[in-house]
């Protein structure tokens, strides 16, 4: 009997449905259906009452599950100690803003999917993350730049508008000695001294989403962020949406060699693209 039937077997239990089952495990929902049929004729009993609305374990499932636990547990430390011993790792580099707005989710999926494997973040400046995809010093870039090389397969993942915004100013002030300039990127910067000449000197200049809004949280001031974002997060209250930019967006692509290393990044790659990705 396959192991993975009892760990298919222990997230029903935990989501008590087929589908978010499968959601979990990046299966469809009749492998999932699949694995519990083969579980039961294999014990010879049934293991789930289904219900119109939810589903219920039989006497034979409760007895079952604290030993399909144990053996799930233990498979995945087994894992775990020879992915350290052989050490084996995924290594993802991504842009200081890329790294502080999406890389906490991006890394809440790959965990979640690929529990076994180590996982390493390089904070990277935007000219060094093609050189490192190159040279295979990391597996998969995030990138707010599209990357130009036959060597790369590559996907945007997220394009979201940017607009100018007041933040924690009592009236709203839009005078130059209030602009504290965030790097988006050569069109968002374009964009910015087109239409707003005299944020060409700013009083503060950063790569540093966190270090931007801390200053603003402490000063107030204008600055030109994506819009949508939930920026109580941030530790932010009094944030104000005052303009939007035509074109420039915050973009996230994705890019991976096309000869890959690790055999694990095109499975990783496709969790991203299927959890992460969105039209835009």
């Amino acid at each position: 009997m396959d192991i993975r039937f009892l760990t298919t077997f222990v997230e029903v239990v935990k989501t008590r449905h087929f589908g978010k089952a499968a959601e979990n495990l990046y299966l469809t929902q009749s492998a999932v259906s699949a694995r519990i049929k083969q579980l039961e004729e294999y014990f010879h009993t049934t293991l789930f009452v289904r219900h119109r609305n939810s589903i219920q374990l039989t006497p034979a499932g409760e007895r079952l599950l604290p030993y399909a636990e144990q053996l799930s547990a233990t498979l995945q430390q087994a894992k775990q100690e020879l992915q350290r011993e052989a050490g084996e790792y995924l290594v993802c580099g991504a842009g200081q803003l890329n790294n502080e707005i999406w890389m906490p989710d991006l890394l809440k999926h790959i965990h979640s999917a690929f529990p076994e494997w180590a996982i390493k973040a390089e904070v990277l400046p935007s000219e060094q993350i093609s050189r490192q995809l190159h040279d295979r010093s990391i597996d998969i870039a995030f990138s707010s730049e599209p990357l130009k090389s036959e060597e790369f397969t590559g996907q945007l993942l997220k394009a979201v508008p940017l607009g100018l915004f007041s933040i924690n100013q009592a009236t709203v002030d839009t005078s130059p000695s209030q602009f504290v300039s965030i790097d988006w990127g050569s069109k968002a910067r374009d964009e910015l001294l087109t239409r707003f000449a005299e944020y060409r000197d700013a009083k503060f200049t950063t790569n540093s989403l966190r270090l931007a809004l801390a200053t603003l949280q402490q000063e107030g001031g204008i600055a030109v962020l994506p819009v949508g974002l939930a920026w109580q997060q941030w530790g932010l209250e009094n944030v104000r949406c005052i303009d939007h930019f035509t074109t420039a967006q915050c973009k996230l692509y994705m890019y991976f060699m096309k000869s890959v290393r690790r055999a694990i990044v095109p499975d990783v790659v496709k969790v991203v693209s299927q959890n992460f990705a969105t039209d835009g």
